[in-house]
């Protein structure tokens, strides 16, 4: 269309994407032909439908099949006019078309006016001038009349929107802006009739509905315009009454958390329209620099956020305690009853504005932000302080702790803690505030004070640290000296029983040694024994140096008896051994001799005179008689031989 409200502009659109390949060339009879539907090369016989310059059917084996010009050149709205000219084509060759749901909008109202449908025509036209209007086509059918509009690359002007709606011509819009170039023509077909989106440019009846919604919206509107300026004075109201309302000092725990990050010159600003604080202003304040210059530094943090975490710490009157929107009616109402009246956000804002002006803060564009570093530096000054409190709080418990212990009432601890001490040369409050070794041997001189003032303790000498302990110190010096007395008395009792037991413990066992020694070695012997013993043992006389003998000597003396009854026990052992070796032996040669008695009797049978001189007397080859002979076994077989060859011939064995 190329009326003067055409929905198209009147400047060239860029080059298609694809460049200047086209699926569609205008045929001789003057409508599109695919490439599907034409000869290879210049027989296709069509020209481009933007140019008019000769077309190229390029249906080769790799690519996709496309028109080409034939003589090389960039055919600026090719792809577009195509499009047009074959929707417009499509649109007159078919009979019915999807028309899209009509639907009313109007502030959140929303009435579905009809549903999707398919419409039946029975007449179509394009590029009808209307005057001053020329839709891309126009369908008849049912009695009524449609246009239609087809969005290639841009959709309908808002000019050409006014005269639809001012001559209350029903049109449609159908979006081919994404239809893919290169598709078959049964595709294209579908997608302009029925696929592609689409919407209404005017429809009466929707105008209609639309009327009936803003209708609505309207009383609705005004419905809620005066729930507004109920709650709005309502909300006056209770703002109204806190905002007179003193704000409390708060918990002096923020205060010294400020102080002690070193944001104390930081606090106590007084920002206009602060009356909305349940606090004082370094109260609020260092609750907001906790949070922003400490808890998160590094990360951004908005005005609303800032907000909600004062409200989490209770730091506002109850009306702004409420997560509220402050619109500007509702700010401007209240500003009418309290004024100088200033929503919360905007004025933690203002003082956050104030620290980015001091450095302590950046001003960023939704928010404001700390230095990971500022954070950091406040932590440790933060844990510095919390150090020193420690220490300090340390210092007076053993303060209280020594002098409870001492019994004195003494209540000036203040000045003390502030008083220069001799020894040290600073207070004890500098001493807990620095820390370190000095602090250290302040609580170790105090403990050995403490220990001191205990009940029956020892005296501390190193001095009394400027304490009123002077008649504590007379108490334990006195009591040690009681101490050091009894100690000794109980020394010289200890060391005279420990004499009379070790007399004891001696005598007893010189009596129990001389009662073994004698069952040992006889009366005399042992005795002697003793006697020698202890006298080597004390070179004293016998009678002194028995209840004169030390542990080390008792077992001296009890080592030398047990080696002495061992080497006793150990002879009579050897002389036992001996004896039933000897009584062996004679068993054994008293037997040997009784089997050669028998044999020497039988021998000579009832000539026991003969039998006993030749057993008595000395023969021969032994050189002695038979019976001193007979010893053994070897002896007695040796004289049962002789034996046998003093027998008569005949009566050998």
């Amino acid at each position: 269309m190329d009326g003067p409200a055409s929905c198209h502009p009147s400047t060239p659109p860029p080059p298609d994407g694809d460049g200047t390949k086209l699926p569609y060339g205008l045929a001789e009879d003057g409508r599109l032909a695919h490439v599907s539907e034409v000869a290879s090369g210049l027989g296709c016989r069509c020209r481009c439908p933007g140019c008019g310059e000769r077309l190229v059917a390029r249906k080769g084996a790799i690519k996709v099949h496309h028109f080409a010009h034939h003589v090389d050149r960039a055919c600026v709205g090719a792809w577009e006019t195509t499009l047009h000219r074959l929707a417009k084509e499509i649109v007159l060759e078919a009979r019915d078309i999807l028309l899209p749901d009509a639907v009313a909008e109007v502030d959140g109202l929303r009435h579905d006016v009809a549903f999707a449908t398919v419409f039946p025509y029975e007449a179509a036209e394009a590029e009808v001038n209307m005057g001053g209007l020329r839709p891309d086509a126009i369908i008849r059918g049912r009695g009524r009349e449609l246009l239609l509009e087809f969005h290639v690359r841009h959709p309908c002007g808002p000019e050409k929107l006014v005269l639809l709606r001012e001559r209350n011509l029903p049109s449609v819009e159908i979006d081919l802006s994404r239809v893919p170039r290169h598709a078959s023509r049964a595709e294209h077909t579908e997608l302009v009739l029925r696929g592609a989106p689409r919407h209404w440019l005017h429809n009466a009846k929707v105008v209609a509905e639309e009327a009936r919604l803003r209708r609505i919206a309207a009383e609705r509107a005004a419905v809620e315009k005066r729930r507004l300026q109920r709650l709005h004075g309502r909300i006056a109201d209770e703002v109204a009454g806190a905002w007179i309302e003193p704000a409390s000092p708060g918990h002096s725990s923020w205060r010294i958390r400020a102080i002690d990050a070193g944001f104390g010159g930081f606090v106590g600003r007084s920002v206009p329209g602060a009356g909305c604080f349940s606090v004082a202003a370094e109260t609020w304040q260092a609750a907001f620099l906790d949070h922003v210059a400490i808890s998160a530094a590094g990360h951004l943090v908005t005005g609303d956020a800032a907000l909600r975490t004062l409200q989490k710490r209770q730091m506002l009157k109850a009306p702004f305690q409420i997560r509220r929107n402050w619109e500007p009616e509702l700010v401007a109402h209240i500003q009418e009853r309290v004024p100088g009246f200033r929503p919360p956000h905007e004025v933690i804002g203002d003082y956050a504005d104030w620290l980015a002006e001091r450095g302590l803060l950046m001003r960023v564009r939704q928010g404001w932000v700390a230095a990971q570093t500022v954070g950091w530096e406040a932590r440790q000054r933060m844990e510095a302080a919390s150090e020193a409190r420690r220490r300090q709080g340390e210092l007076q418990d053993k303060l209280g702790t020594l002098l409870r212990a001492a019994g004195l009432p003494w209540t000036d601890t203040a000045s003390w803690l502030d008083r220069a001490v001799p020894e040290f040369g600073v207070a004890p409050r500098v001493l807990a505030e620095e820390g370190g070794e000095g602090f250290e041997r302040l609580m170790r001189r105090l403990d050995e004070l403490e220990r001191m003032a205990q009940p029956h303790a020892s005296p501390y000498e190193g001095g009394l640290l400027g304490l009123p302990l002077e008649a504590v110190l007379l108490r334990r010096r006195d009591e040690a000296r009681a101490r050091q007395e009894a100690a000794r008395l109980e020394r010289e009792e200890f060391a005279r029983q420990a004499a009379e037991r070790r007399r004891k413990e001696s005598g007893d066992f010189v009596a129990t040694l001389v009662l073994d020694a004698v069952a040992l070695m006889g009366e005399d012997a042992g005795t002697a024994w003793v006697r020698e013993a202890v006298g080597a043992a004390t070179g004293l006389p016998f009678d002194e140096g028995r209840f004169a003998l030390d542990w080390q000597a008792r077992n001296r003396i009890s080592e030398a008896m047990a080696g002495e009854r061992g080497r006793i026990m150990a002879a009579r052992e050897a002389e036992r051994r001996r004896l039933d070796r000897e009584a062996e032996a004679a068993a054994v040669v008293a037997g040997c001799r009784s089997r050669l008695e028998a044999d020497v009797m039988a021998r000579f049978p009832g000539q026991p005179d003969w039998a006993h001189m030749w057993l008595r007397g000395k023969h021969p080859a032994l050189g002695r008689s038979p019976w001193e002979q007979c010893v053994d076994e070897r002896s007695l077989e040796r004289c049962r031989s002789l034996l046998d060859a003093a027998r008569p011939k005949g009566r050998r064995r």
